[in-house]
């Protein structure tokens, strides 16, 4: 069994490694397993007294009643279904090389980006760190892991050239409605598909946005959003008290993915290469900051509950930074 092991180790190296290198490293394993006993470890199902979907499903349901948003349970659930069935222990015996592995297993079997491990990790801490704080684990395995650096990429807003023509490549009256919607209000694409009509003041120029948690803030309407959305609602015949509905009868709410579909659709069609509901949040985001708003006053708008968090959008206005070097280092 121990030159099954290495013989395997061998071959994931052997990309990275010169000939030379391999019969080290052959030799080193030799030597280091040598007064150790391997054993391929057992993965028939077996049924724990505390059984690890048990706490699951109240883990999920706690934070439900936390005001966790169904997308963050649903994504929870997914992460936490795969990595349990996959390691098959009782809670109690999770140690942070388990984690480890089984994430370094799925990047590469998966070949899927630091981004999405790291959204992995942060679950299983929240499921863990919640099983310590119940007491029925001593200590939260994630704890002692380094957090997973994720490499980071300027993420720029849309220009105004980019918004001109995404306007101009709109077919529908409601597809305009949505895009000055979701800059106008910088709203998240969830935010958006959740809206009803009775959200909307045309009077007060202001929206009632639910957002993470169920809580509430305001937002704004300028005056395009205006326009385009009272034509559109004006326009429509159905009862539906959503915001957003489908062009067809029965004239259903626009869900999050329909929203997302729409939205590339225009994209493809306008020739701008990276569009999404949340680009709108980050140019409007960029663009308040660029013409002098505070950024704790861009921050409440967007419902973020940290500063941190809103400075992230501070980091693409690049071509600010530039005119502020040809202005003060001349």
């Amino acid at each position: 069994m121990k030159t099954e092991v290495i013989t395997a180790i061998l071959q994931q190296m052997a990309p990275h490694l010169k000939e030379s290198q391999m019969a080290e490293l052959k030799g080193a394993l030799y030597i280091c397993l040598q007064d150790y006993e391997i054993r391929k470890k057992q993965t028939d199902l077996a049924v724990y007294e505390d059984n690890a979907s048990v706490y699951l499903r109240r883990f999920l349901l706690e934070r439900g009643a936390a005001g966790l948003s169904q997308e963050t349970l649903d994504n929870y659930k997914l992460t936490l279904e795969m990595f349990l069935q996959a390691t098959n222990k009782p809670v109690t015996q999770y140690t942070d090389e388990d984690i480890i592995c089984y994430l370094e297993v799925y990047r590469r079997v998966r070949k899927v980006s630091f981004a999405r491990i790291k959204n992995m990790q942060s679950a299983m801490s929240s499921f863990f760190g919640w099983l310590c704080r119940r007491k029925y684990i001593q200590a939260n395995p994630v704890a002692q892991m380094d957090s997973i650096k994720v490499p980071k990429k300027i993420k720029h807003p849309f220009t105004a050239e980019d918004m001109e023509i995404l306007r101009i490549n709109c077919q529908q009256l409601r597809d305009m409605a949505i895009l000055e919607t979701l800059y106008s209000t910088a709203v998240r694409v969830s935010e958006l598909a959740a809206m009803d009509r009775t959200d909307i003041s045309f009077v007060n120029r202001d929206v009632t946005v639910t957002g993470k948690g169920n809580k509430q803030r305001e937002t704004y309407i300028n005056a395009s959003m205006g326009v385009y959305l009272k034509m559109y609602l004006e326009s429509r015949t159905d009862n539906n008290p959503a915001l957003f509905v489908s062009l067809k009868a029965p004239h259903k709410r626009l869900s999050k993915r329909g929203i997302e579909a729409l939205i590339k659709r225009i994209g493809i069609a306008a020739g701008v290469e990276n569009v999404h509901p949340h680009r709108f949040r980050r140019t409007a985001a960029t663009d308040l900051l660029r013409r002098g708003m505070p950024i704790e006053q861009v921050s409440k708008l967007l419902g973020h509950v940290k500063l941190d968090t809103t400075q992230i959008y501070c980091t693409v206005d690049q071509e600010s930074v530039r005119m502020s070097h040809r202005k003060y280092c001349a």
